[in-house]
């Protein structure tokens, strides 16, 4: 047998041990050689082309540097790659990162800082954090116990040290460390403070940051100055960002230099000592007036400072006019009247406003003088929609002077209710994307006018091809539409049937009723068996003239469990007490008239009209609060006593009485009807007849065009 030489067994070694690299030496290998073959074909295309370009300075200049050039500019021109989005796919929502907060250098307003130990984690501390941790962005509890437990939904720090300074000065890092750069304002407490949450988020919100303030419950030291004062911990004390990072680097000094058994009276006398700052219990901020600096100048400065300037009309009829009232009486009433009682809610707004304005006079120069209100002599009122309600009252006073001196006196003030509190409600989230099914319910003596609206139905919702459908309720009286009887829907049933074949994949479904006296609740009731429970109705009539930005109102103001919406539409009067209105003249011939909402200037203005508030035949609401209602009538109203109400209610009381929901009622400007009587029925109930009867003879006219009729008919008369 032969045996291998000491050099063979010193090659199998080196081979057993490079054996694990072999695939990375081979890996290098190939790449380096690669590359320097790559950098030999680059090298031999030639010249660099833009010292071609360039040309020898001392040589002849290559005739087609310039082409090349001009190829160059022309392969690196940007190109501009349009949008495109394709329907078929889902769409995918794009989420932005979040970093303009850190960007622009914003930081919180507040954060509190909890003081708390073994014993009092689990109780007190936990009492704190359900009463105040949702008013404040964040809430920390700190503690020396080590490796404490945290209870369900509280963040703890653990110092693992229960020394009171000890625990203070380690909170005080731990804020500057992890929060110093996040937060504006440090709120320092201990777990059996209590703590009025949304006053302490109010002061922190109002508050510079650009100050070094201790705020507090101001104590004296035992034989120390009166300058020197510390916060009191039982109460809590707010610490400045800025005084914190002043802080910083004195806390080791004062925790080996001062001796004390409370946290307060160590955190007290280490921003004495070291910064010369006490605690104080009342700070009063310094206002500066800037207007002179802004672009604008003092022409700029509004009253009150820090609101909204007063609303500017650009033409005549956008001025905003003022309603004129006394202690007793009114000017501007809601049915037009000349004068009203003053009265509810408008008496109590009065008195207010008075009210007010004699607390800020005696505010203003007491004790040199003091003001009682003898009466009222004027008061006019505004409401500017940028601002808020706004005040000038005329009063007469009785100044009395710190010796006894009386005189009467009259003097203006103005005053301004703001609109700056503003609550957010949170509301369920809705889509313009719905399908809305619109309920139009036709009489007989309403079948000659239907074709009118279906061709509007056209032109406004199947021409744009809006996300809507429509059933017809034809309504049939008991002897109407028998055998052998002509079918007095027929040129209905013609004209859809002729928008099916015009617009295909288009269909008009319609329901046929039989019923002697018809309510809008029984109808409805046949409509809504006939859809699914998520159906969004529009319930309209044939005077009505739904387009797209009624639909979009519609789907954006009915939401399923939450509310259910009825606009409130535009008629015209009479045209034989109010005629319509020329067409606008030519260019130049000087400005027109405003026209009501949805006029048509082709065939001229009308003569006006109004928002019919009696009226309530048009409501958007989902089948599924509709049946909800229903059934909570049928439960609470049983027998006849149903079968009354059921002839004597209209939908919008359906939901008003027997509905949860939030009922919204809105003036819709894209709901304009033409002039028609409304068949007032003797079985509706007491309330719904008069307003019935109220709506057509408020319907008829203005009174100024009411009154030129009469004043026409007894010139008539006399002659």
């Amino acid at each position: 047998m032969r045996t291998a030489g000491p050099a063979t067994m010193r090659l199998s070694s080196l081979l057993a041990v490079l054996r694990p690299a072999l695939p990375l030496i081979l890996g290098l290998s190939l790449g380096c050689s690669l590359s320097l073959l790559r950098v030999s074909w680059i090298q031999g295309e030639g010249q660099d082309p833009c010292v071609e370009a360039v040309g020898d300075p001392g040589g002849p200049q290559n005739p087609d540097s310039k082409t090349w050039l001009e190829q160059s500019d022309e392969e690196f021109k940007p190109r501009i790659v349009p949008y495109y989005r394709d329907p078929n796919k889902p769409y995918k929502k794009v989420l932005r990162t979040r970093y303009i907060q850190t960007e622009l250098g914003s930081r919180e307003r507040l954060l509190v800082a909890v003081l708390t130990s073994r014993a009092t984690l689990s109780t007190l501390a936990v009492a704190v954090n359900r009463t105040v941790a949702h008013h404040f962005p964040r809430l920390l509890y700190f503690t020396g116990q080590r490796g404490a437990r945290a209870p369900a939904g509280m963040q703890v720090v653990s110092h693992g040290d229960e020394r009171p300074a000890w625990l203070m000065s380690e909170t005080l890092r731990y804020l500057h460390t992890h929060f110093g750069a996040d937060y504006d304002w440090f709120f320092i407490m201990q777990d059996d403070t209590y703590v009025q949450a949304p006053r302490l988020a109010a002061l922190a919100g109002h508050l510079s940051i650009n100050q070094d303030l201790y705020l507090g419950r101001a104590e004296e030291f035992i034989g120390a100055g009166e300058q020197a004062r510390y916060c009191h911990g039982g109460f809590g004390y707010l610490l400045s960002r800025s005084l914190l990072l002043r802080l910083r680097p004195h806390l080791d000094g004062c925790r080996g230099d001062i001796l004390s058994a409370r946290p307060d009276e160590w955190l007290g006398r280490c921003l004495i000592d070291s910064l010369g700052i006490g605690c104080v219990s009342q700070h009063q901020a310094q206002i500066r007036n800037l207007t002179a600096l802004t672009p604008e100048g003092e022409a700029g400065l509004s009253w009150p400072v820090g609101l909204p300037a007063p609303f500017t009309p650009r033409s005549r009829f956008e001025v905003l006019g003022w309603d004129y009232f006394t202690e007793q009486h009114t000017f501007s009433c809601a049915d037009g009247a000349p004068k009203c009682p003053l009265q509810g809610a408008s008496r109590a707004d009065v008195g207010d406003a008075v009210e007010t304005a004699l607390e800020q006079l005696n505010r203003r120069y007491q004790p040199r003088l003091r003001f009682q209100k003898q009466r009222l002599l004027n008061g006019y009122r505004r409401f500017d929609p940028a601002r808020g309600m706004e005040y000038t009252l005329d009063l007469l006073l009785e100044a009395v002077t710190q010796r006894g001196h009386r005189r009467a006196l009259a003097r203006r003030v103005s005053l301004l209710r703001p609109l700056s509190r503003v609550e957010i409600l949170p509301m369920p989230y809705v889509t313009e994307a719905t399908r809305v099914q619109l309920v139009l319910p036709l009489l007989v003596a309403e079948a000659a006018v239907a074709p009118a609206f279906l061709e509007a139905f056209a032109a406004s919702v199947l021409e744009p091809r809006e996300h809507a459908l429509l059933t017809l309720l034809l309504v049939y009286g008991p002897r109407e539409g028998g055998r052998g009887a002509p079918d007095p829907f027929l040129g209905v049933k013609a004209a859809a049937a002729e928008l099916e074949r015009r617009y295909p994949g288009t269909r008009l479904a319609w329901l046929a009723v039989r019923a002697e006296a018809p309510s809008q609740v029984r109808l409805m009731d046949v409509v809504s068996k006939k859809h699914p429970v998520d159906t969004l109705f529009f319930l309209t009539t044939v005077w009505t003239r739904p387009g797209p930005d009624v639909l979009n109102r519609c789907r954006m103001n009915a939401i399923s469990g939450w509310q259910a919406f009825f606009p409130v539409h535009f008629q015209e009067f009479h045209p034989a007490l109010a005629p319509p209105r020329s067409p606008p003249g030519p260019p130049g011939a000087g400005p027109d008239p405003p026209s009501p909402p949805g006029a048509d200037p082709a065939r001229g203005a009308p003569g006006g009209g109004r928002f019919d508030r009696q009226a309530s035949a048009e409501g958007c609401f989902y089948n599924a609060d509709y049946l909800a209602a229903r059934a909570r009538l049928a439960a609470e109203l049983a027998g006849q006593e149903e079968e009354e109400a059921l002839e004597g209610l209209e939908v919008m009381d359906v939901f008003l009485r027997f509905s949860g929901l939030h009922l919204f009622r809105a003036v819709e400007p894209g709901l304009v009807q033409k002039f028609s009587l409304r068949d007032c029925s003797p079985r509706l109930s007491e309330e719904l007849y008069h307003r019935c009867r109220l709506s057509n003879l408020e319907g008829l006219a203005g009174r100024a065009q009411l009154a030129m009729a009469l004043f026409e008919q007894e010139q008539g008369t006399s002659t």
